[in-house]
């Protein structure tokens, strides 16, 4: 089971991990998909799932991530998922959060910008690593980097739509809430997210080479 979560390089056919993964999203996404909040913005929010989908899809075969990156990808979408039938906009969890954290803002967004960067800087880096082969710190930095900046590029991509698409449900596609820093308290939790990722994957790979026979 654990040395699946490592592997790439098993066809989609005989991975049955990846299998099961996609299984599992694709009936949560059914699910979630059934009287959204509004069903327009969640169509807008679902444009980043069916983007990455569709990349996901079409790269395989050129470069196919372990079941490891897959995992924390699916994790990631199921949150992402979870939110749009909401629109982001007072979910199941909010109350406990603005409970939890004494706010009076509806703090699921922030999870799930937090998660990105916690989420998705593993996949990132294994990306990174094998395609180009960065050597000592790089191999951490860029991870934490290509998150803020994709984060940030994924803000404009909001104002963009919201202009142009749907500007009569801006607002609440946006999700500000009324705060002047929501942008920028945005990209902060997900590269915040980020390097909390890259720490422990380096200590792990520390440890790990600590290990290893001389």
């Amino acid at each position: 089971m654990i040395d699946g979560l490592y592997d790439f390089t098993r066809p989609f056919r005989s991975n049955r991990m990846l299998q099961a993964l996609l299984a599992v999203y694709l009936l949560f996404w059914v699910l979630m998909a059934i009287e959204p909040y509004n069903r327009f913005n969640w169509f807008l929010e679902n444009l980043l799932i069916f983007a990455t989908i569709t990349g996901l899809v079409g790269t395989y075969r050129r470069f196919a991530f372990t079941n490891m990156s897959y995992l924390l990808i699916v994790v990631f979408l199921v949150l992402h998922t979870f939110g749009a039938n909401y629109s982001y906009h007072t979910t199941p969890l909010d109350s406990w959060i603005r409970e939890l954290f004494h706010t009076e803002r509806d703090g699921y967004d922030r999870v799930v910008h937090f998660s990105y960067g916690l989420l998705l800087a593993y996949p990132i880096r294994e990306f990174i690593v094998r395609s180009m082969g960065p050597k000592g710190l790089w191999d951490y930095a860029l991870p934490v980097v290509l998150v803020l900046a994709s984060g940030a590029f994924y803000e404009l991509f909001e104002m963009w739509v919201a202009l142009l698409v749907a500007p009569e449900i801006g607002t609440l596609f946006l999700g500000t809430q009324g705060d002047p820093w929501d942008t920028q308290h945005d990209m902060e939790l997900a590269m915040y997210g980020a390097i909390l990722t890259m720490v422990v994957t380096a200590a792990a790979a520390k440890v790990e080479r600590s290990h290893r026979p001389r």
